[in-house]
């Protein structure tokens, strides 16, 4: 599960580099040349894959399940706790 997590984060941090790269041809005026052009649309073909795999993550609901399954094991360990602290009193 931990899987998952580490690719929207990694998935995320990929878009946000392909657009930067994209404002980064813009700030340089060389995103009207021939080869601005051709980088940008692959950049932006690349964050739109990027993007599309953590909207698809979040959708899908593998995220969900794996942060109610932490929880849930959370507060087991806070009820075991509490059990054993009323039984010792």
């Amino acid at each position: 599960m931990v899987e998952t997590l580490v690719l929207l984060v990694l998935n995320f941090l990929l878009g946000i580099g392909c657009m930067a790269s994209v404002g980064w041809l813009a700030m340089n005026h060389v995103l009207f040349t021939l080869d601005g052009l051709f980088l940008s649309i692959t950049c932006l073909i690349l964050s739109l894959i990027f993007f599309l795999n953590c909207y698809w993550n979040l959708r899908s609901q593998e995220l969900n399940s794996w942060l109610r399954d932490g929880l849930k094991n959370k507060e087991k360990s806070n009820g075991t706790k509490e059990a054993n602290t009323e039984k010792s009193i």
